[in-house]
């Protein structure tokens, strides 16, 4: 009993200490709730985009077209005889290194040149045939008699030569089937020494 009144008086007297009126001493205090404060998520950047260049095309670069090589790629020493421009030229590790005017055989059937392809053979130096003579001869194939490669045919007039038909050299064909040279570019043919080296002789051109 004394302990319930100590209790008592115990309310009271905080009652009176805090200014509260004692016959509401009981009643519970509800507390205020404070607003919470709402944590908003920071704004997701929006992403930018970077604007790319278009892919290139990657290209390709087609190859030209090759040509054929020749045939002075395949021989080491060559000799062309070329009837339509009525030119000899001579190659020599793939490399052209001389063009010389000719003329070969008269149209006919045992005059003319015919096309050919073979090696120059044996050294012959200097002939006489159909009353004239020619030096640095070079045979090359038997067609109606030996077919040669020569200088101009000339006349020895004592004892100075008196050279034939110069005027034809590059121009026309006016040989009986043998391949003519000027005198110096037959002498610088000898030089070249070209026994062995191939020989393609085209096709006699029509002079119709």
């Amino acid at each position: 009993m004394r302990a319930r009144r100590l209790v008592f008086v115990l309310l009271m007297l905080s009652c009176v200490g805090c200014g509260a009126d004692p016959a509401h001493s009981h009643s519970v205090l509800t507390p205020t709730v404070l607003p919470t404060a709402t944590v908003l998520a920071a704004p997701t950047p929006t992403p930018t985009f970077t604007a790319s260049a278009s892919p290139t095309a990657t290209r390709t670069a087609t190859p030209l077209p090759t040509s054929t090589p020749g045939p002075e790629a395949i021989y080491r020493r060559l000799v062309v005889i070329d009837q339509e421009v009525q030119t000899m030229y001579v190659y020599e590790d793939g490399v052209r290194i001389r063009s010389i005017p000719c003329s070969t055989g008269k149209p006919g059937e045992e005059t003319h040149t015919p096309a050919w392809e073979g090696e120059v053979g044996k050294y012959v130096g200097t002939f006489f045939s159909f009353g004239v003579y020619a030096d640095d001869a070079w045979y090359l194939f038997d067609h109606y008699g030996g077919m040669l490669i020569h200088s101009a045919p000339y006349l020895n007039e004592d004892g100075v030569k008196v050279y034939q038909d110069l005027d034809a050299l590059g121009v026309r064909p006016t040989s009986h089937g043998c391949i003519r040279l000027p005198p110096e570019d037959a002498a610088w043919f000898s030089e070249w020494n070209p026994q062995g080296a191939h020989v393609i002789i085209t096709p006699p051109r029509n002079d119709e």
